[in-house]
C-alpha cells in the first residue's frame, strides 16, 4: 500500500515539475520496495521452516504473500520508468491520466489491504472486499484504454520514438500493478473459503 501511494506522490511530482520530489519519492519507492522484499523472504522462511500451518495452507499463504509484493514490484518498475522521463513535458492530458490512474490504483490497493486483514476474522467482509478490488482493477482498465485512445489522437509529434516507448511502457506498468491488486484478490477469495 505505502509502495502504491508513493507512486501517486512521485506521479504528482513528476506532473508538476518538481524533479527535486520527484527523485526523493522514487529513492522512498525503492527502499519500500525493498523493504517488502525482505519482508516476503522472512514471511517465506517463517511460513515453510517454523510453521506449524497445514502444508496446503502455508502454500496458499506464501502466494498471498508473493503475489503482495508483486504489487509492490510493479509499483516500483512504473517509478523506475518514470524517473527516466521528462513527465512535465507530456500533455496535461496525459498527465491527467497518471494521476486519476494512481488514485484508482491507491483505493484498489487499500481495499485490497482491508480484504487481506479481515481473512481471519471475516472471511465473508474479506470476500466482498475482494470483489470491490476486482471492480477497481477494471475500472484501472477503462481508464488504461482511454490512455490508449489518447496515444492515438493526441499530437505527441515533437516526441522521440524512444520517449513515447518508455511513456507506454510506464502506462503499462501502472496497470500491472492493479492486475496483481486483483490476482492477490483472487487468492483472498480462496483463502475466506477456507476460512469460512
Amino acid at each position: 500500500m505505502d509502495s502504491v501511494q508513493q507512486l501517486s506522490q512521485m506521479i504528482n511530482a513528476a506532473s508538476s515539475g518538481d524533479l527535486a520530489e520527484k527523485k526523493k519519492s522514487f529513492e522512498r519507492l525503492s527502499n519500500m520496495e525493498r523493504e517488502a522484499d525482505e519482508l516476503r523472504r522472512t514471511l517465506a522462511e517463517d511460513f515453510l521452516t517454523k510453521g506449524t500451518l497445514p502444508t496446503d495452507l502455508r502454500g496458499d499463504l506464501m502466494e498471498l504473500v508473493r503475489t503482495t509484493d508483486s504489487v509492490a514490484d510493479w509499483s516500483k518498475e512504473a517509478g523506475r520508468i518514470l524517473d527516466l522521463l521528462q513527465f512535465e513535458r507530456i500533455p496535461e492530458d496525459l498527465k491527467n491520466q497518471a494521476r486519476l490512474t494512481s488514485k484508482e490504483l491507491k483505493n484498489c490497493v487499500v481495499t485490497l489491504r482491508r480484504s487481506i486483514n479481515s481473512l481471519a476474522t471475516e472471511p465473508e467482509a474479506a470476500m466482498k472486499l475482494a470483489y470491490e478490488v476486482e471492480h477497481s482493477e477494471e475500472v484501472i482498465d477503462d481508464m488504461y484504454n482511454d490512455t490508449r485512445r489518447l496515444f492515438l489522437t493526441t499530437d505527441l509529434s515533437s516526441f522521440e520514438m524512444p520517449f513515447l516507448i518508455l511513456l507506454n511502457m510506464f502506462f503499462d506498468a501502472l496497470e500491472m500493478v492493479s492486475d496483481w491488486c486483483e490476482n492477490t484478490s483472487d487468492l483472498v477469495r480462496i483463502l475466506a473459503v477456507r476460512f469460512h
